[in-house]
C-alpha cells in the first residue's frame, strides 16, 4: 500500500540470540500471572512445563554432571513457541507509542516505518527507528533476552524512482552496531527484495533445489526405486510449499 502511494519503507528485522534458553521462568509465570490473568491449575501447569528441567553435555561420549535449568523452554514443542512469544510480549507495550510499527513472532522482530522521499521525513524515522530500537534493547537486558546484531537485518522497500530519492538511510545503529542497507533479507523463510518482487525468494529457493536435486543424483545408485519415488515426492511437496 505504501509503495502505491509512492512511499518508501524501511524495515529492520531484529533477531533474538537463544531466544528459547534465555526465557526466564520467573519472569514468564509473572507476566502469565499479572498481565494474562492465567490463575490456578493453568497457572500451575504452566510452572510445571518448564521447571524441573535438567540437561548434560556430552563431548566425544564423556558426560559432564547433571545441572537443573533455571531459564529457558523446550523447543520443538507445540507449547514452546506459544510460551515465547507470551515472555516477549512487552514489546509491544515499548514501541506501541512509537512511530514504527511492529510485526513479532517467537524471536524474530520486525519494525517498520514509512515516510516520503525527497524531505525531511527520511532523518526523522530513521532517527524515530534508532529511539525505538534503543528502549526495545533496554527491555530486552531488562528481561534477560540479548539481541543479535549478527542476524540483525535492514531494508529499504519501495519503487524505483521513490527509492534513488532517498538520502543519508543507509545505514542504521543497532546497539554499538552499524547495520546496512541490504538488497535482500530473509523473514521467516521467505527472501524480500527492495521492491517486493518475490524474485529473489524464487532464486534463491530454486537454487536450493537444484543443490539437493544434485546431490540425490550422486546416490541414485545406491537406492531403491519406491525409496527414489518417496524422495522425489517429499523433495516435489516441500519446493510447492517454498514457492
Amino acid at each position: 500500500m505504501n509503495m502505491e502511494d509512492q512511499r518508501v519503507t524501511l524495515l529492520v528485522l531484529l533477531d533474538l540470540s537463544a531466544a528459547f534458553d534465555t526465557v526466564d521462568h520467573g519472569i514468564l509465570l509473572d507476566r502469565l500471572q499479572f498481565e494474562f490473568g492465567i490463575s490456578g491449575s493453568a497457572l500451575n501447569c504452566n510452572e510445571s512445563y518448564p521447571s524441573n528441567r535438567t540437561q548434560r553435555i556430552s563431548i566425544d561420549g564423556i558426560l559432564s554432571n547433571i545441572f537443573n535449568l533455571k531459564s529457558g523452554i523446550p523447543q520443538g514443542s507445540c507449547l514452546g513457541p506459544l510460551l515465547s512469544s507470551l515472555y516477549a510480549s512487552k514489546l509491544f507495550k515499548v514501541v506501541e507509542s512509537r512511530p514504527p510499527n511492529p510485526h513479532y513472532y517467537v524471536d524474530d522482530t520486525q519494525l517498520y516505518i514509512s515516510f516520503t522521499p525527497g524531505n525531511y521525513l527520511g532523518s526523522r524515522c530513521l532517527t524515530a527507528m534508532e529511539s525505538c530500537i534503543v528502549d526495545i534493547s533496554q527491555w530486552m537486558h531488562t528481561d534477560k533476552l540479548k539481541m543479535n546484531t549478527d542476524k540483525t537485518g535492514c531494508l529499504l522497500i519501495g519503487t524505483r524512482q521513490p527509492l534513488q530519492k532517498v538520502r543519508n538511510i543507509s545505514i542504521v545503529s543497532v546497539g554499538e552496531s552499524q547495520i546496512v542497507s541490504s538488497c535482500e533479507v530473509r523473514n521467516l523463510g521467505t527472501w524480500f527484495d527492495s521492491k517486493m518482487s518475490m524474485l529473489t525468494h524464487i532464486t534463491r529457493t530454486c537454487l536450493s533445489a537444484f543443490h539437493y536435486l544434485h546431490n540425490t543424483r550422486r546416490v541414485r545408485k545406491y537406492l531403491s526405486r519406491p525409496v527414489t519415488e518417496s524422495l522425489s515426492s517429499c523433495f516435489d511437496n516441500q519446493l510447492s510449499r517454498l514457492l
